[in-house]
């Protein structure tokens, strides 16, 4: 766990260093050390509990927790090379992929941002974002191409805070890099501390899993917020926990003005009756509006209203997702499903009356689990249930929640919404019977969600439909059977009661 921690951080050092103006030769010798100093430092640091979970496993799992490790190491440090220098895309996770080579959502962010300071763009026309006219605003990206911005106006402080420290796009990306992949690390590490005993220590040596797998990397490398709105949800839920309601607040309002989905947190809060957790989120929203209405004028939200928020409700915003197959492929939301069935021969009078119907329904469904998970839980908590096992039942619902509404959008890609079904599996493996029967399943449930599948039209669609479903019922199953109070042993008869066994 010190290898890894050390190892996952020192490329990142080796970045920050360049990116200050240390040469690179030098630098890296710097990062080796650093390497070297903090695994010292890290070792007897490690939480006796996690230590005493990965002596008691056999050398196979040591191995291959081993061997995650290194990977990841080494794809994090491969990573820096290409976060330095975007023409080095041999560096890049996925070579061979146009898209992964040269798609970068942080593009987007300050392309945005750049626009809303001039107050003349309507930022949710996505055609300015590929418009040559535009191309002497915006920020520099080349050899990369600039990504469009469907986001609420409130987000816009983060990039706008992000174009105050430098103007070169670059930079910024290196710098984003750094700071993106030592939060994820850290919110994954504090969580399993929160959860602490076995169930802690189980998720705490998860880790190098949970971030070896694809949507995990993707989403490092490509910058998009949706991991880091992971580590803010969970940061919020846990310091509501510890009644430290305005740091709660702070974190869940900027999650939900970034992404949306992290509302049904909201839900969740208000069945609990959690009023101040619930007050001080609302505050912390109110305040960020405001913030961003006095950077940025009215604009932007007016523009959000009128054109962004009509076209997201019905699709129309993303109208690749039923006329670019690439873009069909990867989308995992239950909107997409007809226009995936249409690639393979099924036909539909109205594809998009029937994927507006699907995500409906599955809207529905997500609520309603919400408004039952969270009275289970409140119950259960009301009566005194408490300790690790308790914590990882609650960090497990807030997962599920979090990763099922995450599809909710008519647009919800592969490439990092699938993360939270990662992070939920390696929060359910303390729950799992052990045998093989229990085992297998799962794991390859694990794999099928990490992986995307062969580039050939049929096979694909097959393949992600199947990935889908996976993350739509294993999100909904994990949910109610974890928040499903365990059932007290039934009394003994009176006739073999104590007395007469006496």
């Amino acid at each position: 766990m010190a290898g890894f921690i050390s190892g996952l951080l020192a490329p990142l050092l080796v970045v920050l260093l360049v990116l200050v103006g240390v040469p690179f030769g030098a630098a890296l010798p710097v990062g080796l050390a650093a390497l070297a100093l903090l695994f010292f430092v890290l070792v007897p640091r490690v939480p006796a509990p996690w230590v005493e979970y990965l002596r008691g496993k056999s050398r196979t799992a040591f191995v291959l927790l081993t061997l995650a490790s290194v990977l990841v190491v080494v794809a994090m440090a491969r990573l820096g090379v290409f976060m330095l220098d975007p023409n080095l895309k041999q560096y890049s996770l996925t070579p061979k992929v146009e898209f992964m080579v040269k798609h970068t959502c942080l593009s987007g962010y300050m392309s945005a941002a750049v626009m809303a300071e001039q107050g003349k763009e309507n930022l949710f026309d996505l055609s300015l974002y590929k418009s040559h006219e535009m191309d002497a605003v915006l920020p520099h990206v080349e050899p990369l191409e600039r990504d469009y911005y469907a986001y609420p106006p409130q987000f816009l402080l983060l990039p706008k805070l992000m174009l105050t420290m430098s103007r070169d796009f670059f930079a910024l990306r290196a710098g984003w890099y750094v700071l993106y992949a030592a939060a994820a690390l850290v919110a994954m590490l504090l969580v399993a501390s929160w959860v602490g005993g076995r169930e802690g220590a189980v998720l705490g040596a998860l880790t190098p899993v949970v971030w070896i797998s694809l949507p995990t990397l993707v989403n490092v490398q490509l910058g998009n917020i949706h991991l880091l709105v992971y580590g803010l949800c969970l940061g919020a839920m846990i310091s509501f926990q510890k009644r430290r309601h305005a740091l709660g607040g702070a974190m869940l309002a900027f999650a939900i003005l970034a992404k949306i989905f992290p509302g049904v947190l909201g839900i969740y809060l208000l069945v609990q009756r959690k009023w101040k957790a619930a007050l001080w989120t609302t505050g912390f929203g109110v305040l960020y509006t405001v913030g961003a209405f006095l950077v940025f004028g009215e604009k932007p939200f007016v523009d959000y209203l009128t054109s962004a928020v009509p076209r997201i409700s019905s699709g129309e915003l993303f109208d690749f997702v039923w006329n670019f197959t690439p873009a069909i492929l990867v989308n995992y939301s239950p909107f997409g499903v007809p226009f995936k069935l249409q690639l393979v021969g099924v036909e539909f009078s109205d594809p998009l009356a029937v994927a507006r119907a699907i995500i409906a329904v599955y809207s529905l469904l997500v609520v309603a689990l919400a408004v039952a998970v969270a009275h289970r839980l409140y119950k259960r908590e009301t009566g005194g249930e408490e300790g690790s096992r308790f914590r990882l039942t609650q960090l497990v619902v807030w997962l599920a929640l979090l990763s099922l509404s995450s599809f909710r959008s008519p647009f919800a890609p592969w490439t990092y919404c699938a993360v939270g079904g990662v992070w939920l599996f390696a929060a359910y493996v303390p729950f799992l019977r052990s045998g093989a029967k229990h085992l297998v399943p799962f794991v390859l449930g694990w794999v099928v969600i990490s992986l995307y599948g062969p580039p050939i039209v049929g096979p694909m669609v097959a393949f992600t439909l199947v990935a889908q479903t996976v993350l739509y019922v294993t999100g909904f199953w994990i949910a109610v059977k974890v928040s499903t109070p365990a059932r007290a042993p039934e009394p003994l008869p009176a006739s073999v009661g104590p007395a007469a066994l006496g």
